[in-house]
């Protein structure tokens, strides 16, 4: 973590962040702590998610883990008890974990993979944003809702992962009507590809693939490169801080300019 780069806008305040051990979520805990902030990790990965806190915790930030199964209600309901229990109060809820689902309409593998996609998609963070409002309430707090570039784009054998992000834009915007009252702000961050280990999990060298896809000239998006989690963690921090505090109901699009431009090269 680079003080340099990350001033403490975050002192004093208590963050959670699902799917935390790894991707984008772990590179949002370590932004979130080197800002100044106190960090949940919260995955089911109870190895990844202790490495992170140790990570975390080598570079004098504050942070603990909590393993919870979003896929189970049960499990979260207790997650939120244990929370509670531990903290007097919340301020940032990043709503990161999901699940990298595909399946063809025509082919009924939708079918397999629906209620996983609505369960940690769409269902735990509305479940997670009500069974943690209570803390959130004390001293006013920021969600932050993880959604893509998926959700406002079609694309062939996608459609379940990408109605889950498209949901969870409109969760965004409800949300921030209810919770404004309580001094609670909701927004949305639409990554691009992001160069992460989900993309690395079948290659027999994973370390090569990373590296390979961090350096790739791309059509992807106009930048012509493929995005780092760490930049996402940036905009995720910035909406979680005061610099934000007139930021609310909406999306943050970090694609590198995906959503919405032409993609081709321009000309030489």
């Amino acid at each position: 973590m680079n003080d340099l780069i990350a001033p403490r806008r975050l002192s004093g305040k208590i963050a959670l962040i699902t799917g935390a051990a790894s991707g984008i979520g772990r590179a949002t805990a370590k932004r979130l702590a080197s800002e100044g902030a106190t960090v949940i990790i919260a995955d089911r990965n109870v190895e990844g998610g202790h490495v992170v806190v140790d990570q975390i915790t080598e570079s004098a930030g504050d942070a603990y883990f909590l393993e919870v199964d979003l896929a189970t209600e049960d499990q979260i309901e207790d997650f939120a008890q244990r929370v509670a229990t531990q903290f007097a109060a919340l301020h940032i809820l990043v709503n990161n974990a999901f699940v990298n689902i595909r399946g063809f309409i025509e082919t009924k593998e939708w079918r397999e993979n629906w209620e996983p996609g609505v369960a940690i998609g769409l269902k735990a963070p509305a479940l997670l944003t009500e069974l943690l409002l209570p803390l959130m309430k004390k001293d006013g707090a920021s969600i932050i809702n993880i959604s893509s570039d998926g959700g406002f784009r079609g694309r062939p054998g996608m459609w379940v992962y990408d109605a889950m992000k498209a949901a969870i834009v409109s969760f965004t915007k409800s949300a921030a009507t209810e919770l404004v009252q309580y001094g609670v702000r909701v927004n949305a961050i639409a990554p691009g590809w992001i160069v992460t280990e989900i993309h690395t999990l079948n290659h027999p060298d994973p370390e090569a693939r990373m590296k390979e896809l961090a350096e790739m000239d791309t059509d992807h998006n106009i930048m012509r490169r493929l995005g780092m989690p760490e930049e996402v963690a940036s905009g995720i921090a910035f909406l979680a801080s005061d610099e934000a505090s007139f930021i609310t109901g909406t999306t943050l699009h970090i694609d590198g300019g995906r959503v919405g431009l032409k993609t081709n090269r321009p000309p030489q």
